[in-house]
């Protein structure tokens, strides 16, 4: 099976193919063409998957809301999107504006900044904890933070604006 996602501004595609030994091989490649292969071994759990990559053991919780999924993986937290076909790659961020949300209720266990503040892609804005996990909450482009909604110890719903960034 074949699946086509964005994460912040990168295109992925996902080939997975279950090997007849019940394991799975995955061909991850960018929009740039770049492959990365993974083989590896999954049983579901109530709550999301264990995976077996080699000798190591990793847990993977996902949820689903619309056209976006959620994958918390290695104490990150992924947000995957159907492509978007309007966006040309490489596109600046130049004027582009964005909300950070919560994927899923949980509680602010700290908040790193404050409006005003200068931020760049990939930067830990805010950390969450949801079901004992924390989750990290990154920002999706370089810019300035318009707005912080949120404060330590609050207990935040699905959905819910946490940082806006102009």
């Amino acid at each position: 099976m074949i699946y086509s996602y964005q994460h912040q501004n990168e295109t992925y595609s996902v080939n997975l193919e279950r090997q007849p030994d019940g394991t799975y091989t995955a061909a991850i490649s960018d929009s740039a063409g770049r492959t990365r292969r993974y083989h590896f071994a999954a049983q579901r759990l109530a709550h999301g998957w264990r995976l077996q990559l080699e000798d190591r053991v990793i847990g993977a919780y996902t949820a689903a809301v619309g056209d976006e999924r959620f994958v918390f993986v290695g104490g990150e937290t992924l947000t995957l999107r159907l492509p978007d076909k309007r966006r040309r790659r490489g596109a600046s961020s130049a004027g582009a504006a964005a909300a950070l949300t919560a994927q899923m209720p949980a509680q602010v266990t700290n908040v790193l900044v404050a409006a005003g503040d200068t931020v760049t892609r990939g930067q830990t804005l805010l950390l969450l904890e949801a079901m004992k996990m924390e989750i990290r909450m990154a920002a999706p482009l370089d810019g300035t933070v318009s707005r912080v909604s949120v404060h330590k110890g609050q207990v935040v719903e699905r959905g819910q604006t946490l940082v806006e960034i102009e």
